[in-house]
């Protein structure tokens, strides 16, 4: 790989602050290949798309460390100047770079990065809004709520778990609209999940079959489960081994909307992104991205 110049974009809140301690790691590892190299620290979603939109337009490499939210953000700035991205694990769930099959441990994901292979990798749309990872509507979201105000000493691999059992407390089945490319049907559930690459909450396999370059998202609905088998549930997320066609189903389009109920938060790689209703949609291979 021929790239020798590259910025880090950093989110110093991720991890509950940690990730601030890992920016000069990251920075020395690539030094030491001998590659140039810059920081910027984000204060905001915002700064960091206009800081990776202005950063990768003089064909500098963007490196993502933070979070699945902040890897978004980048995403969404990097394709207005067709830049290229590297994810390197400076979140709690890293669910992209599991979907890539990148390290979660930091020190071997940036040594590894100077001999990295480009791919070009599909991208969702909430509404305007870009995600790589999964958009959710009703439980999931909720259960999102609670996982952003989980204890900090809590671990990553517990903290959808955590969001999970007190979302389940408080949630109700509901009647909901979907449309899947103009296929409409309504039905009483709990969640709906619309994954891109289909992975989230730390390792969970919402979405399975989901793939990062087939032009399509993949939908997963909670539809007719009794309250008391989703706790039960959580070992089969991790497998992707829940979908069973009756109580929880699997569907593919490239444009799906939820129609009803109204008002309900919409999230995307784990940040607030609008409320229903919503539609979602894809651009096929948007990114370029290292793994």
């Amino acid at each position: 790989m021929s790239i020798r110049d590259a910025l880090i974009v950093a989110n110093p809140a991720a991890r509950n602050g940690e990730t601030r301690t890992l920016i000069p790691v990251a920075a020395d590892i690539l030094r030491a290949h001998g590659w140039s190299v810059e920081v910027a620290v984000t204060t905001s979603a915002e700064h960091a798309v206009e800081t990776a939109a202005a950063g990768g337009s003089d064909g500098r490499l963007l490196v993502a460390l933070g979070g699945d939210g902040l890897l978004a953000r980048v995403a969404e700035g990097a394709i207005r100047s067709d830049a290229l991205v590297a994810p390197l694990p400076g979140g709690r769930g890293c669910d992209f770079i599991r979907a890539v099959g990148g390290s979660r441990i930091l020190d071997e994901a940036a040594s590894a990065l100077p001999f990295a292979t480009e791919r070009r990798v599909d991208v969702g749309y909430a509404g305007a809004t870009p995600f790589l990872g999964v958009a959710t509507v009703g439980y999931d979201s909720r259960a999102n709520d609670h996982a952003n105000q989980a204890p900090g000493w809590l671990p990553g691999g517990l903290v959808y778990a955590y969001g999970g059992a007190r979302a389940l407390l408080e949630t109700r089945s509901t009647s909901i609209t979907m449309t899947t490319d103009g296929r409409s049907r309504t039905f009483a559930g709990w969640s709906v999940a619309i994954g891109n690459s289909g992975h989230y909450g730390a390792g969970m396999k919402v979405n399975p079959d989901a793939d990062l370059d087939d032009g399509e998202l993949d939908v997963t609905t909670v539809e007719g489960l009794p309250r008391w088998k989703y706790p039960m549930l959580l070992p089969r997320y991790f497998k992707g081994t829940h979908i069973d066609g009756v109580d929880i189903r699997a569907a593919r389009g490239r444009e799906i909307e939820v129609s009803a109920p109204v008002g309900q938060r919409v999230y995307a790689d784990g940040d607030i992104v609008g409320r229903t209703p919503m539609s979602f949609t894809v651009r096929q291979q948007a990114l370029r991205i290292l793994v």
